[in-house]
């Protein structure tokens, strides 16, 4: 006989997917005339069918192209380096995707800038379309921490911070729920090039593995 936890668990996971299908159903920046069907549709990874549900959800800005083609977030170098570092904060490489719950501000990859090597940032229309799957990630898996990768992510949750120098490193707990701020991990950054920043990153995954191993996430 299942445990009321479990039950519970498998009544969010059920959840979960089903808001998932919906998530991928969506065109509405589409319809707008804003993205490309042919290049970016929405992206939503169902939680592991052997694993609890996550308590750890990741908010990235929005998925890259090698994430709409593998249909899985953060499949490239970035992903390899987001391993390394949640390894340090406890979480296993093996874990990656049984122990977190990856998300974004918005769900479709944006296109790149006109000649320049990153994506183009989501336009505020666009983070305002998806702003309700986003708060409904949020209430599905209703998570114990939630790691912000990027300064969008970080705005989006945390309000007009000035700068990733300015979070990253610290923590913020808000209705039961940790916060932690994060750079993106991708390689076109220079961020990560400061000595003092990756020591911000090494102070996150500290906060990150002592929650880990304290409340057993």
């Amino acid at each position: 006989m299942r445990s009321t936890t479990e039950a519970a668990s498998e009544r969010a996971r059920r959840r979960l997917v089903a808001l998932n299908a919906e998530v991928r159903d969506c065109r509405a920046c589409h319809a707008a005339g804003r993205l490309d069907e042919v290049e970016s549709v929405p992206i939503a990874r169902d939680p592991e069918p052997d694993a609890p549900m996550p308590r750890i959800l990741l908010v990235g800005q929005a998925p890259g192209l090698r994430a709409t083609i593998t249909d899985r977030p953060f499949a490239g170098a970035a992903g390899d380096r987001l391993r390394d570092w949640f390894e340090a904060g406890g979480v296993p490489r093996e874990d990656f995707w049984r122990k977190i719950h990856f998300t974004a501000v918005t769900r479709c990859y944006p296109g790149r800038l006109p000649e320049a090597k990153g994506d183009r940032v989501p336009s505020p229309a666009e983070q305002a379309r998806c702003r309700p799957w986003l708060d409904a990630v949020v209430a599905a898996v209703r998570p114990r921490v939630v790691l912000l990768v990027g300064l969008l992510a970080v705005r989006t949750f945390l309000g007009p911070v000035k700068s990733l120098a300015a979070v990253v490193g610290e923590a913020t707990e808000r209705d039961g729920v940790l916060y932690i701020p994060l750079p993106h991990p991708s390689g076109v950054s220079r961020w990560l090039n400061e000595p003092a920043n990756v020591q911000a990153v090494a102070r996150a995954m500290r906060i990150l593995r002592r929650l880990v191993e304290s409340e057993g996430l």
